[in-house]
């Protein structure tokens, strides 16, 4: 069980972060522009970030609540890696002008517009089973008699941010030479959820934890960039395959040249975050961590 006032706290960061989505999702016609169905999935995945922190026991709307907002993430999940990917394709077109290779990328958009049509489709056929209407019911408290823990912000603060730290954290060593596509992805998940908790959490820290969410922004779009590429890479070599099963050696030829700078791309994220994680011990970054959160001098985590 909280504090009193990490509670209260949870809370009004539930408030406005359930409020910034409620306004996403009254936008016209949000499903159909790209960004603005990125930002309704951001934003699910901050009242999820603060869900994850709550005492759930104190919102008897939680668990319902909270199905819904993951449901709500996940159909949106198809369409915007599509949305990813065909931005990613447009970005390498201009590197292929004039060579055969062009020709297999003006395929690949046109197979990826038809995938990204049929997402769409299941996605609103998603979307019009969720009652997203009553997602302001988690909100709900009801009058408890003294439901709360005695203790200070700061270490209930703590106490939330220890298990994203040691997950977020613990594995990137081991990843510095080991390019694992999966690990990296988890690792980016973590990485994420972290950044979501200190964010929220934020307003208990003595002094602003900018450094911090700065280098874990850092991570997150490394990894991210990394994940996008992978996955883009997963999809084309499918592509690549069906054509040369087909007999279509010269747009499966050019298939393998668009595949060549995915991967030096995608290579290029990985030593960004190879770079990062070098020059960041978890250890040095828990413990600046902490010092910004109780005032201690020492500095900022590294």
């Amino acid at each position: 069980m909280h504090t009193l006032e990490l509670s209260v706290l949870l809370h009004r960061s539930l408030e406005s972060r359930l409020g910034y989505l409620l306004e996403r999702l009254a936008v016209p016609d949000w499903q159909d522009d790209p960004e603005g169905l990125h930002q309704v999935r951001v934003a699910s995945r901050r009242v999820r970030a603060v869900l994850d922190l709550v005492d759930r026991d104190l919102y008897p709307a939680y668990d319902r609540q909270a199905r819904k907002l993951r449901k709500l993430t996940q159909a949106l999940g198809g369409p915007r890696e599509m949305d990813v990917h065909a931005l990613l394709l447009e970005r390498l077109a201009p590197r292929l002008s004039g060579t055969p290779a062009g020709a297999a990328m003006e395929h690949v958009l046109e197979q990826f517009g038809a995938v990204l049509g049929k997402a769409r489709a299941g996605m609103l056929k998603d979307l019009d089973r969720l009652s997203l209407k009553r997602l302001g019911q988690v909100l709900e408290v009801p009058s408890l008699a003294n439901p709360f823990a005695p203790g200070e912000l700061e270490t209930g603060a703590w106490e939330c941010l220890t298990p994203w730290l040691e997950k977020a954290l613990l594995p990137m060593p081991g990843l510095v030479d080991r390019e694992d596509a999966t690990a990296l992805h988890q690792v980016r998940i973590d990485v994420k959820r972290l950044r979501y908790a200190l964010e929220i959490l934020a307003p208990a820290f003595a002094a602003e934890p900018t450094g911090p969410l700065r280098l874990l922004k850092a991570f997150q779009t490394a990894l991210g960039d990394h994940h996008d590429l992978a996955t883009l890479a997963a999809r084309l070599e499918e592509l690549r395959d069906g054509l040369a099963a087909r007999n279509r050696p010269a747009l499966a030829a050019g298939l393998e040249t668009i595949l060549g700078l995915v991967a030096e791309d995608r290579q290029c994220a990985y030593e960004q975050f190879r770079v990062l994680a070098r020059a960041t011990s978890p250890e040095a970054f828990q413990a600046g961590l902490k010092r910004l959160l109780m005032a201690i001098e020492g500095g900022e985590p590294s």
